[in-house]
């Protein structure tokens, strides 16, 4: 369209020039400068613009038209767009949910010791030690949390498999075997009360129980048994569940034959049938830890008439570990731990064998001092000491994870020397480190209720509470009417 304006533009200022110019001509007219300017540019200028006033008029009220309808679809689009954005990034309207385990027995071991003693140390800053059997790129000595009594275990051990296994995977499954021994006691009580639980409820079970060797000794009678057994109403238990925690770069490693023999030793151990022992193996990353093991004990919580025994163990101590790792630092320090619960819903009752503490979780739990307050922790005189009692699983040194420590706890009554620290403890050897950590809060004086915090997951919240006896007892009573009822 602009071609044709100015070509018409043209043909009128040809036109219009010529007409001019005769006329000033025939008349003789001298035209000044002014006269040049209004009648040769203006005037052809103003006559094309009349000329083209229509199309230009209809032009101008289409642009406006236009941009009008465009400035409205763009509020309604960026409208649209909030609703989408208020939908999309509102925080869900959850409930906070909670649930609690009662623990059994725990055991937890390192390099600083066992059980309360790696707390103890935690609260004494220590450092690793020089190693001097693991060497880097350079061949100088490593800094390592080495468990020296495992060493010697491992030398004593008669282990037919041990030369197919790399050093690593023979101190994890020597930690494993380690683990199992502080639990004896409650896995012994669990075996007879599945035994017990079988004769009742379960008559497949109970004839393959009197099949099983264990049960076919010389002083075994089984009129007796089964009269004394039938004679008392008891708890209902199903199953007993192993859940083996790994670190995530070792599933390529493992292989049945490991677990078919842990299977079968805790079998023939405690006398009780494979059909009633389920293992789980979880290999488990450093970024995704602390939520697959919260997920886990939510699990575990769900599960009826069930005992779980839980161990989670890692170990870096091999230098061809180290070998693959010294691209992430020349001075990686390495660390090998383990921990172990024995623990069931709270509902779950085992006889002869009473709960030491009772976790309690908090999901979706925004406020620190809610949390606090629902437990009534501000109760207890703990808080105005300054013995440390609430772990924090994250790097201190991480600024966002500080923060949101801050953030959380600024609040409340807790202050910065309640707090005990443990991520350096484990070194670089962190896939596990802080299910390691969570598992030796259970590990506090009886005195304390301990409170676990990981910026991981800030809506969760955890306490070692006091296990309730007589709210257990109520549980019991209730479970025995409706296994009379059934």
């Amino acid at each position: 369209m602009i071609k044709i304006i100015i070509s018409a533009f043209l043909t009128i200022f040809a036109l219009l020039c010529s007409c001019i110019i005769y006329f000033w001509r025939d008349t003789s007219y001298q035209p000044t400068g002014w006269d040049l300017l209004n009648y040769l540019l203006l005037l052809p200028v103003l006559v094309t613009a009349i000329v083209f006033s229509p199309y230009l008029i209809l032009t101008i009220i289409k642009y406006f038209r236009k941009k009008k309808d465009l400035k409205q679809q763009q509020s309604a689009e960026i409208a649209q767009q909030n609703i989408l954005s208020e939908n999309l990034f509102k925080a869900p309207d959850v409930s906070i949910r909670q649930f609690s385990l009662n623990i059994f027995s725990a055991a937890a071991v390192h390099s600083f010791g066992e059980n309360s003693e790696i707390l103890e140390e935690y609260k004494k800053f220590r450092s690793p030690e020089l190693d001097s059997d693991l060497c880097n790129a350079y061949g100088l000595p490593l800094l390592s949390f080495r468990i020296r009594a495992l060493d010697q275990l491992l030398a004593d051990s008669d282990d037919e498999n041990s030369s197919l296994r790399s050093i690593r995977e023979q101190r994890i499954l020597q930690l494993i075997q380690h683990q199992l021994e502080p639990h004896a006691e409650a896995l012994f009580a669990a075996a007879q009360h599945l035994k017990d639980s079988a004769m009742f409820y379960d008559s497949e079970m109970a004839y393959q129980y009197r099949m099983h060797p264990a049960w076919r000794g010389e002083s075994y009678e089984e009129p007796d048994t089964l009269q004394e057994v039938n004679s008392r109403v008891i708890a209902r238990l199903n199953q007993l569940f192993v859940y083996l925690l790994l670190p995530e770069d070792l599933i390529h490693q493992h292989n049945d034959q490991a677990r078919a023999e842990l299977l079968s030793s805790l079998a023939a151990q405690y006398s009780i049938l494979e059909a009633q022992i389920e293992m789980e193996y979880h290999f488990i990353s450093q970024h995704s830890a602390y939520t697959e093991w919260l997920k886990l004990l939510e699990q575990v919580a769900q599960q009826k008439y069930c005992f779980n025994l839980i161990i989670a163990v890692d170990s870096e101590i091999d230098q061809e570990c180290l070998d693959e790792k010294f691209w992430q630092s020349e001075q990686y320090i390495a660390a090998e731990y383990a921990a172990s619960w024995c623990v069931a819903p709270i509902d779950t009752l085992i006889e002869d064998l009473n709960p030491k503490r009772t976790l309690k979780i908090s999901v979706n739990e925004s406020c620190a001092g809610h949390f606090i307050e629902q437990n009534k922790l501000n109760e207890y005189e703990q808080f105005q000491q300054d013995e440390p009692c609430v772990l924090f699983l994250d790097d201190m040194q991480n600024i966002k994870s500080s923060k949101k420590l801050h953030q959380k706890f600024s609040e409340t009554f807790i202050e910065t020397q309640h707090f005990l620290y443990t991520y350096h403890n484990t070194g670089h050897t962190q896939q596990l480190a802080k299910v390691f950590h969570f598992m030796v809060g259970m590990h506090l004086s009886e005195e304390l209720k301990g409170l676990i915090f990981s910026a991981d997951r800030e809506d969760v919240y955890a306490v070692f509470d006091d296990y309730q006896a007589a709210a257990d007892l109520d549980v019991q009573q209730n479970g025995e009417r409706a296994y009379l009822e059934q």
